[in-house]
């Protein structure tokens, strides 16, 4: 992440920065950042808020937006599905996402990008659809490896978060990769089902890019 020195307002003051985190560059795929947005490269599962501490320190960050792909828990949902999180589940605690912030966001997307509504599921690891079948039953909409973690950062710092993601695995497709396995070693062991997933990711990341930028504009505007 770059360092960025803290811009002044006048009597001293620092700009508030809306802060966008995401695991790959594939996730946010033709997306840049507009003045006064941070994006910020995480890591995968429990650590991914360890990369917030030092922006925290150097910028004041007004809102936390949580983005990359996801797992569907619907059977509706489809490759490049968007969804909208209004509670994140992590390790038995529920973190609801703020009535308001969550209807801009609907709002935003609604024209052209219209996103789904309901609740993520954050788990440990990466997920196969006999998990993904078992989280359905609790009434979840998507699955991640990052949001809980984040959620409980934003709650810590009393700093507004929200969820903005894609689904490349739908509820009955399992990912070529595991938490404890490289995705090198997925090429070899399955390589026609990772390159299926290689180009369904460049294609969803694009989607998610062109979401974001219509998101973000609407997060800086005034409330």
């Amino acid at each position: 992440m770059r360092r960025t020195r803290p811009r002044k307002t006048g009597e001293g003051s620092v700009a508030p920065v809306i802060a966008v985190t995401a695991c790959y560059p594939i996730e946010t795929r033709g997306w840049v950042p507009p003045d006064g947005v941070r994006l910020v490269r995480t890591a995968i599962g429990e650590r991914a808020a360890d990369a917030l501490d030092g922006l925290a320190q150097r910028e004041t960050v007004s809102l936390l937006l949580s983005t990359g792909f996801c797992g569907g828990l619907r059977p509706e949902l489809r490759t490049g599905d968007l969804v909208l999180a209004d509670v994140i589940r992590h390790r038995g605690e529920e973190i609801l996402v703020a009535r308001d912030l969550l209807r801009r966001a609907r709002e935003a997307l609604a024209g052209t990008r219209p996103a789904r509504v309901g609740a993520c599921e954050s788990a440990d690891s990466v997920v196969d659809g006999a998990v993904k079948r078992a989280l359905a039953t609790r009434g979840g909409l998507s699955v991640d490896m990052e949001s809980g973690p984040l959620a409980r950062w934003s709650r810590r710092q009393e700093i507004p978060f929200l969820v903005l993601r894609a689904v490349l695995d739908p509820l009955e497709v399992d990912l070529p990769f595991t938490t404890d396995r490289s995705v090198a070693s997925a090429f070899v062991r399955h390589p026609i089902r990772s390159i299926r997933t290689a180009r369904s990711a460049a294609r969803v990341g694009r989607h998610l890019g062109r979401a974001l930028a219509d998101l973000v504009a609407e997060l800086k505007e005034a409330p």
